[in-house]
């Protein structure tokens, strides 16, 4: 399996993509980046003896937008990338990578391997910490909202409940353990914001 070449497809077929009015091109390019490697870093840390999945997990996780805004985009995404990897992949591994894909966003969870759990937590992370702000931030540019507009959300009921939802489909406390940690940044930098934004900071 050629990681440099099937990267290349991947940046290829989602690098200059706007998959989302609110989001920058080439966002998801990114963001199944940044998945795929929490997915391998969350395989070492909890399966450490299934080294020998890695590079299914790796693909899975780098493609498993590759079809964002053509919805249902994970059945969509399961099928787009078996032309788009056919040539890269022997067909039992393609099909594990569709798979992922297929079902990233499920939460059948007795039913999931542990590689298709790992995926779901990595997507899930990716959408905390510094990129929830990063996201908040670019929503707010497109959408002509001011700061005040980012602090209501950011204290309304709507937005807990998100929080707890998100959590509550991680499948591992490990992966609950790091969306801790990111949900913590982030009321640190939405306290900072709050107060610079009313001028009641005091130095």
């Amino acid at each position: 399996m050629n990681l440099d070449r099937i990267n290349e497809i991947a940046f290829k077929t989602m690098g200059n993509r706007k998959s989302h009015l609110y989001r920058e091109k080439g966002f998801i390019y990114y963001h199944c980046q940044r998945v795929a490697k929490l997915a391998i870093n969350l395989r070492k840390e909890l399966f450490s003896e299934q080294g020998s999945i890695d590079d299914i997990i790796y693909v899975g996780a780098l493609f498993h937008d590759v079809a964002k805004g053509i919805e249902p985009h994970n059945e969509t995404g399961a099928q787009l990338v078996k032309s788009l990897l056919r040539d890269e992949l022997p067909p039992e591994n393609l099909e594990l990578v569709s798979d992922i894909i297929a079902r990233h966003n499920t939460r059948d969870r007795n039913e999931l391997p542990f590689y298709i759990k790992i995926v779901q937590d990595a997507d899930i992370l990716d959408h905390f910490g510094t990129l929830e702000i990063w996201l908040k931030i670019m929503y707010s540019a497109h959408a002509e909202e001011n700061v005040f507009d980012a602090i209501s959300l950011w204290d309304s009921e709507d937005y807990m409940k998100y929080l707890e939802s998100s959590r509550s489909a991680l499948n591992y406390a490990k992966s609950q353990e790091i969306f801790d940690m990111k949900i913590q940044f982030e009321k640190q930098f939405q306290d900072r914001f709050k107060l610079e934004c009313k001028g009641e900071i005091h130095y």
